[in-house]
């Protein structure tokens, strides 16, 4: 028992070490990025920070009934425009909600002070324009205070060129996807590297399979197909799924039932080309697409996303902004396991 408890809290702080150091280093990164503040800035009105602290606190995505107007105790001066009681996630630092005040007020003439009231539970935030304090908030954490979004994950196509110049951009990318091979000698070739760089894939089997050792055919015999299911399973064993193109002639053919059973009797999942979503944004508008994608995701929602190299490179610069809202980013064999 005495153990356990021992154990239980080492994690604790170890876990507390390393929360301490993601902020360190997001502070510290932010600081070199934008440099030294600009000179001549301007001072702001209580309402000009008011709005900007609202701002803030909505780029995290916190409801507006977690935010209320408060008096707090021994805060006061002739200036003060408003104070807030804030309700704030447990999984959410308050350190961020402040970095991230600090960011959009940059530019500006605005002291922003924050003291622990409560050893990571309650912090104090005081924004003063021109020596006067115009904004007091109390953050607090509030377990019942839960952000409500969905989860997304990737599954990426088309990143094969003949230098795999897209492959190693996705390789060095540090967000959650699968990579979507067709069976073929060009991807056994790259199974290794994928496996090196710690990335996963998925299988995907349609009409477009041509080398004779991975074809499957609906004129083909049992024992044809077979032989090349074999082939398929044996070289790609690390899949975590397959996807079928139901929209397929060897989807629509009479030999495909036999076909699912041969890999269901090699416990294979699985998952119909149709049920996963897609962007379909010609790499010309891949920004709008994706946030119209997004404002589709309800809370419960956990969706997967088929897209090519090209449009996911685009969402991963996307993805830190939704993450920071409270979005989910998964990977697609969380969502099909668990169903």
């Amino acid at each position: 028992m005495f153990e356990n408890s021992l154990i239980k809290k080492i994690a604790v702080i170890l876990f507390g070490v390393v929360l301490i150091l993601l902020i360190a280093n997001i502070v510290v990164k932010k600081i070199i990025d934008k440099g030294e503040p600009p000179k001549n800035r301007e001072p702001l009105s209580g309402i000009e920070i008011n709005n900007i602290f609202n701002a803030a606190l909505k780029n995290y995505g916190l409801s507006s009934n977690w935010i209320t107007k408060k008096k707090i105790k021994n805060v006061s001066d002739d200036s003060l425009y408003a104070s807030y009681s804030v309700r704030v996630p447990k999984n959410l630092p308050i350190h961020l909600l402040i970095l991230e005040l600090q960011n959009l007020l940059w530019d500006d003439a605005v002291q922003v002070n924050s003291q622990e009231i409560i050893s990571g539970k309650n912090t104090l935030l005081k924004l003063s324009s021109e020596r006067h304090l115009k904004l007091a908030a109390e953050f607090y954490y509030d377990e019942n205070a839960i952000r409500e979004f969905g989860a997304v994950s990737f599954l990426v196509l088309d990143f094969l060129s003949d230098e795999d110049t897209k492959l190693n951009e996705l390789f060095n990318t540090s967000e959650l996807f699968y990579l979507v091979l067709s069976p073929s000698e060009h991807s056994k070739k790259i199974i290794s590297n994928i496996d090196k760089s710690g990335k996963r894939y998925a299988v995907l089997l349609d009409d477009n399979i041509t080398e004779l050792n991975y074809k499957l055919d609906g004129s083909y015999s049992d024992d044809r197909l077979k032989r090349s299911i074999r082939e398929i399973v044996g070289t790609f064993s690390n899949a975590v799924f397959f996807i079928i193109d139901d929209r397929s002639d060897l989807f629509e053919s009479p030999k495909y039932k036999f076909i699912e059973s041969e890999f269901s009797k090699r416990k294979i999942t699985i998952v119909r080309k149709s049920k996963l979503a897609s962007l379909n944004s010609n790499n010309v508008n891949v920004d709008n697409k994706f946030q119209d994608y997004m404002l589709t995701i309800q809370k419960k929602d956990e969706k997967i996303l088929l897209v090519s190299a090209d449009e996911y490179l685009t969402i991963v610069q996307l993805i830190p902004s939704y993450r920071k809202i409270g979005y989910k980013f998964i990977y697609p064999g969380d969502i099909i396991i668990k169903r």
